[in-house]
C-alpha cells in the first residue's frame, strides 16, 4: 500500500516591503534644531521620519525613538495659546496614543532663571503672574508629563542657547534669538549695538555639538533630565572680539547697559553619560560656540546689506 506523504505547505508569498519603520521620528523636524537633527541622523545612516504637521500617521505606526522638537521661542509672549499647544497639547496626544521606544522632549535651560542652582535636580522658581514665565511654565508642564506619564524611555533635554545656521523655509522662522538678531543687524547695517554690558555672559552651544548630544541621549538607556550645554559662559566681550575679528562691522555698547550674568549650566550628568561614548564633543569648553559663531559671521559678512535694523537686546 502506497504511503501517502503530506503535501508540502506552500511557501508564503513574499510580502511587498512597506516603508520600514523608522529608527527616529522627529516631531518639529522642519524647525531650526529639528532640521539639523534630521540631517545629522541621516548622515549616520539612521532611518528618520519627519511627519507633516497634524499627520494622523503619527498614531498609526511604530515611531521608534521620538525626539520632540516642537516649540516656540522669542514670540511666545504674543502667542500664548500656540505656545501651550506646541509645548504641551501635541505632546499630550503623542504620549496618550503614540507607539514609541523612547521619547526625548526638548526643553530649555531658561527654566533655571531665578533658581539657586543649575543641576537637573535644582528647585525651580516660576510665577504665573509674570508674562515672561509662560515659556518656562509650559516647558515644565511638558517635562512633568514626560516624566510621570507611565511610559518607559522618557528623557528631557534642557538646551542652552543653541547657535547655528537656520534652514531656508524653517518653520517658525522670524522668532530670532539674541545671536540671530545680532548677526541680522550687522549684515543689514554694518553696525551692532549691544544693549547689555560686555560683562554679560551665558552658556552657548554650537548646533553640531547639540544634535550629536541629543542623538546620544535618545539612544541611551538612561532616562530623566539632561542639561545639554557647554558648561561654560561666553561673555559679550568675547562675542564683540569675534565680530571684530571676522567682519568690518562696528560694535557699540549702549550707555548704562545692564549686566546679565547667568550661572554656568551644570553638565556633570551629561559628562558622565558621554564619557563612555568616544567622539562626543562640545561639553566643557566654548569651542563649539566659537566654531558655529565664526561660520555664521563669515557667511553674513560675505553678503552685506544696508537696510536699517534695530537689535533686540533682551536676554533669551
Amino acid at each position: 500500500m502506497p504511503i501517502l506523504m503530506p503535501m508540502p505547505k506552500p511557501m508564503p508569498k513574499p510580502v511587498r516591503a512597506a516603508m520600514r519603520e523608522p529608527t527616529f521620528t522627529i516631531l518639529g523636524g522642519r524647525g531650526f534644531i529639528g532640521s539639523h537633527l534630521v540631517r545629522h541622523l541621516r548622515g549616520q545612516c539612521h532611518e528618520v521620519w519627519v511627519p507633516e504637521r497634524d499627520a494622523s500617521a503619527v498614531f498609526e505606526r511604530e515611531l521608534g525613538h521620538v525626539i520632540y522638537a516642537i516649540g516656540l521661542t522669542a514670540d511666545f509672549r504674543s502667542r500664548p495659546l500656540a505656545t501651550a499647544e506646541a509645548h504641551v497639547g501635541v505632546l499630550r496626544r503623542v504620549l496618550e496614543a503614540g507607539r514609541f521606544e523612547s521619547l526625548t522632549y526638548l526643553s530649555s535651560t531658561r527654566v533655571y532663571a531665578g533658581a539657586a542652582g543649575t543641576s537637573e535636580s535644582a528647585a525651580l522658581r516660576v510665577d504665573p503672574n509674570a508674562p515672561g514665565d509662560l515659556y518656562n511654565l509650559s516647558k515644565l508642564l511638558g517635562e512633568a508629563l514626560c516624566l510621570h506619564c507611565g511610559h518607559a524611555g522618557m528623557k528631557v533635554a534642557r538646551l542652552a542657547n543653541i547657535v547655528g545656521a537656520r534652514p531656508a523655509g524653517e518653520e517658525g522662522a522670524g522668532a530670532a534669538s539674541f545671536i540671530d538678531a545680532l548677526i541680522d543687524a550687522g549684515r543689514r547695517t554694518g553696525q551692532v549695538r549691544l544693549e547689555t554690558s560686555l560683562a554679560s555672559a551665558k552658556d552657548y552651544l554650537g548646533i553640531d555639538a547639540a544634535v550629536d548630544l541629543l542623538a546620544r541621549i535618545s539612544l541611551s538607556t538612561h532616562t530623566g533630565i539632561f542639561n545639554v550645554a557647554s558648561g561654560c559662559s561666553v561673555s559679550n566681550a568675547e562675542i564683540k572680539r569675534l565680530i571684530e575679528r571676522e567682519t568690518h562691522w562696528g560694535v557699540t555698547v549702549a550707555p548704562d547697559a545692564p549686566t546679565w550674568r547667568f550661572e554656568p549650566i551644570d553638565v556633570r550628568r551629561l559628562t558622565r553619560l558621554i564619557d563612555s561614548v568616544p567622539g562626543a564633543a562640545g561639553v566643557g569648553s566654548a569651542t563649539s560656540f566659537t566654531t558655529s559663531f565664526t561660520a555664521l559671521l563669515r557667511a553674513a559678512a560675505a553678503a552685506p546689506s544696508h537696510i536699517d535694523a534695530t537689535l533686540e537686546g533682551t536676554p533669551e
